[in-house]
């Protein structure tokens, strides 16, 4: 893991300094805080941090090095101090003596080695993944989750967590995922880790009767409805997997649903038992089914394909439908096909825009601002009274000085006039 600050091309072919860590328990905490704190100590420094992660797991974050990482940046006293925030003791120095002249320092050819490791360990992460591999996600809002992989493709995969009253669809990159398919297929639930895996091993059979009820959802279970007070003035508050874009994405690549008009039906029944949010109107419907037929069907399937006319030209006219038809499957769910805007008064845009019309002509009228004079080259200069072709023309584009000989005791001289200076509307009118 490399953490990174400013211009890094800099920094590159420095030595790197070892950075003592206070705990390894507590490793992912301080670099937290190391990764918050990098702006205020280097400011305008770049810095570079190279974190050697050698496992994560649940609650696990440990490093090849131990409680060191290595450090470099362009501000030696920036890094000296790192050792103000919390978890971090100092730069490693000869014999202990916390001297900063006695730091440490490491080749950057040494350093890059461990780097092209830790990369290469990285990329094997996700190895062996599969469709129906058992997985953990490491980062994210659902981190520590775990669940099986429903489909995979472009180096991402779509993960399906079971819980007791939902279901969720995460898609992360297979690199965010932990192979654990080594674990049984009875101890398999959404919160699997070593208290399972021990509770199992003590109690047997018992310990497996346990954990049974929540490795299913319990779809018997009515979802708590939350009624606001009258007096409450806070909107009401909808899960994301309660909307029309989890439905169609569920729809299309677990169950594997590619008629657009059979994949509406199921959305307007779900809109009817209230089951997920409903949308402002039938044309938001119609544009996420398209979508995302587009993105996790079509486009896989054929990446020549730039829009949904080309699904139609190629695959047939079945998967050609409209708002209009999804309309008509239930017309009594009161969601309209499309939403007009109105103003405050009433009237709608068009007829505000036909009102505004003749209010701005009349404007343009009142305040008509003058046109300029066309400037012509045989225009005279009001300094020297030549014309304006003979001025020279700067590399700015504009009239300099005058470039007209003229006869000034005895001799041929150039005129003096600096630069060309129009007549003045008096002098003009005279």
């Amino acid at each position: 893991m490399l953490l990174e600050y400013g211009d890094i091309s800099k920094i590159k072919g420095l030595n790197w300094y070892l950075c003592e860590l206070r705990s390894e328990k507590t490793i992912e905490s301080t670099m937290k805080r190391v990764g918050k704190a990098l702006s205020g100590i280097f400011h305008h420094d770049p810095v570079e941090i190279f974190i050697p992660v050698v496992k994560r797991d649940l609650d696990v974050f440990s490093l090849s090095t131990g409680p060191y990482i290595f450090v470099r940046s362009t501000s030696f006293p920036g890094l000296l101090r790192l050792k103000q925030i919390t978890g971090v003791v100092s730069l490693v120095t000869e014999g202990e003596s916390n001297r900063p002249s006695k730091a440490i320092p490491v080749e950057d050819s040494y350093v890059q080695g461990l780097i092209a490791q830790a990369e290469e360990e990285h990329r094997n992460r996700a190895v062996g993944i599969e469709v129906g591999s058992f997985v953990r996600i490491l980062n994210g809002e659902t981190r520590d989750y775990c669940g099986v992989v429903g489909e995979i493709g472009d180096g991402r995969a779509v993960v399906r967590i079971t819980l007791q009253t939902k279901s969720i669809l995460l898609e992360t990159p297979i690199r965010n995922l932990l192979n654990i398919s080594h674990v049984p297929v009875d101890q398999r639930v959404y919160y699997y880790g070593p208290l399972v895996e021990n509770l199992v091993k003590d109690q047997g059979d018992a310990g497996l009767a346990l954990i049974e009820e929540d490795r299913h959802m319990n779809e018997n279970v009515q979802p708590i409805e939350v009624v606001d007070e009258p007096t409450s003035d806070e909107p009401k508050r909808h899960s994301r997997q309660r909307t029309v874009t989890a439905l169609v994405k569920k729809l299309v690549l677990i169950e594997g649903q590619y008629n657009p008009l059979e994949i509406a039906k199921s959305v307007v029944s779900s809109l009817k038992k209230k089951e997920i949010k409903a949308p402002k109107n039938m044309f938001i419907v119609y544009n996420i089914i398209k979508d995302r037929l587009m993105k996790d069907h079509f486009k896989k399937i054929d990446p020549n394909i730039h829009n949904y006319r080309d699904v139609i030209k190629k695959f047939g006219r079945e998967f050609k439908f409209s708002a209009h038809q999804i309309y008509r499957l239930d017309s009594e769910l009161g969601i309209p096909i499309l939403t007009q805007d109105i103003c405050k008064d009433g009237r709608s845009r068009e007829a505000r825009q036909k009102s505004r019309k003749p209010i701005e002509r009349k404007v343009q009228k009142k305040h008509k601002v003058p046109a300029k004079k066309k400037k012509l080259p045989s225009n005279k200069c009001g300094e020297c009274n030549h014309e304006r072709r003979t001025h020279k023309i700067s590399p700015r584009g504009t009239w300099a000085h005058c470039q007209e000989k003229v006869h000034f005791r005895g001799k041929n001289k150039i005129c003096v006039c600096k630069r060309f200076k129009e007549h003045s509307r008096s002098r003009t009118s005279a």
